[in-house]
């Protein structure tokens, strides 16, 4: 056997797992124009409905494995993988598109629960966690690589983002030319005894987490192209007709103009400029790097703050916040050593004021802001929920364990854009911002829960021993 064939062949695998159901985010804005008049909340979907399909088929791929070679069943999963990814490109219905990540969703979720245990099946001791760490950086690499990769084909065609799962064909030639046959060694038996309670609520936990985090890649790409009406108005902008024409001549705006915007809580200086984009019908007002559309509707004035950039940029803001989040992970016993039982907190904070910001947010500076803060957090929040669960659990039910919490984790994916529907009419300029304003009061809420959590625990366990690992453990 040759180890460094191996070693490259399982660590390909990873380069599959992470974001792959969120890589086509950056075309979810185009989807939506391709397919007008469906409702976002389907759009959205097309992202999350393959967290659905993963959770019950990860359970089978694991249960298949037992039962027949593990290089079959992930041959089975990668082929799966590659005609659901690519084969969503071909789409020419909503519900045709669906399906197919449906059954994208099953490759996946065949292949998540290989990823990992081939490394245990071909490495022992140190070289085994050698490459489980390096199986973590590949997986978010890939991440990384899928989101920069199908942001940048989605600005030639939405069709061509799906050409990035193409990657998983090579894969399969990897894995059947490089990866050795391994007969399954039968059926493993879970502890029979009960799993502690906490457990549950960690899957819950985990849950919620990714309703909140996943937020960002299911509406970020709309966020940014969408042109969010600012306010309604009846009155004119100008005081008549004369002056209308005087400023538009010279490209500037009156008094009147400023006084509206200010009624409407914009503040916007009055050497801002005036320009027409369609005679009598729609003009532009461009004030320090932001450009509001005026357009006459129906004898009422509707004002929109225009879009902040293209789907490609959602590719490189959430790629930004997926390595954040890979060097928040990497400095985690850092900041356990720092703040002890408040490392949660700091994860909370940080996700708070990222979605805050989001909220508030009128161009790409701001944007980015928003996902190096939700990338810090997801990197301190996930870490910590599954060093909870191998804490509290006994090690012959920490497999079992940890797929409960997965199911959780891949269910909050799933859930995500159905829950954060009912935000929607949150205070915010639109939707989208009353969504993410909805998630920064949950959070805050969320964080002062964890104040009090982390005091408590200092009390019963004491701020170093938590750090350290060395406290006792409450199931």
């Amino acid at each position: 056997m040759n180890k460094s064939l191996v070693k490259i062949s399982i660590l390909s695998i990873s380069l599959l797992t992470v974001m792959s159901s969120a890589a086509i985010s950056p075309a979810l804005a185009e989807i939506a124009k391709a397919f007008k008049g469906t409702d976002p909340t389907l759009i959205k979907l097309v992202l999350t409905l393959p967290s659905l399909l993963i959770i019950p088929f990860s359970l089978i791929g694991g249960w298949l494995a037992t039962r027949m070679k593990k290089k079959t069943v992930l041959l089975l999963g990668l082929v799966i993988y590659f005609l659901g990814g690519v084969g969503g490109g071909f789409a020419k219905s909503i519900v045709q598109l669906l399906i197919i990540r449906g059954i994208f969703g099953i490759g996946v979720g065949l292949i998540i629960p290989l990823s990992m245990s081939l490394i245990a099946d071909y490495f022992q001791q140190e070289e085994r966690a050698k490459l489980t760490g390096l199986s973590g950086s590949v997986s978010h690499f890939g991440g990384v690589l899928f989101l920069l990769l199908s942001g940048w084909l989605a600005c030639l065609n939405w069709r061509y983002a799906f050409a990035v799962y193409g990657l998983s064909l090579f894969i399969i030639f990897i894995i059947i030319f490089w990866l050795p046959e391994q007969e399954s060694k039968g059926t493993t038996g879970i502890a029979k005894s009960k799993l502690p309670f906490n457990v549950f609520v960690c899957s819950l936990l985990g849950t919620l987490m990714m309703v909140a985090f996943y937020a960002a890649p299911i509406n970020l790409a709309m966020f940014i192209e969408n042109d969010r009406m600012i306010y309604k108005s009846v009155s004119t902008l100008f005081k008549d007709k004369a002056e209308f024409e005087a400023h538009l001549l010279k490209g500037t705006i009156s008094q009147t103009t400023i006084d509206s915007f200010k009624n409407n809580g914009i503040n916007i200086s009055p050497s801002a400029v005036l320009a027409v984009k369609e005679p009598s019908k729609k003009w532009s007002i461009t004030d320090n790097n932001k450009e509001y559309i005026v357009i006459k509707e129906n004898g009422a004035l509707v004002v929109s703050l225009k879009r902040m950039g293209r789907p490609g940029i959602a590719g490189y803001f959430l790629s930004s916040m997926t390595m954040v989040g890979v060097f928040s992970g990497i400095i985690l016993t850092l900041l356990l050593r720092w703040f002890g039982p408040f490392c949660s907190v700091v994860g909370l904070v940080s996700m708070a004021v990222g979605y805050a910001v989001l909220g508030a947010s009128s161009s790409l500076f701001e944007v980015f802001i928003s996902m190096i803060c939700i990338g810090f957090s997801s990197g301190v929040l996930m870490p910590l929920l599954i060093l909870r669960v191998a804490k509290i659990t006994p090690a012959a039910q920490r497999a079992f364990a940890m797929a409960i919490v997965s199911v959780g984790i891949y269910l909050g994916q799933f859930l995500s854009p159905v829950i954060l529907k009912a935000a929607t009419s949150f205070p915010g300029r639109d939707s989208f911002r009353g969504q993410f304003n909805f998630l920064a009061v949950c959070l805050a809420i969320a964080t002062i829960v964890g104040i009090y959590i982390a005091i408590k625990t200092v009390k019963t366990v004491g701020f170093k021993e938590y750090a350290s690992g060395t406290g006792p453990v409450h199931h």
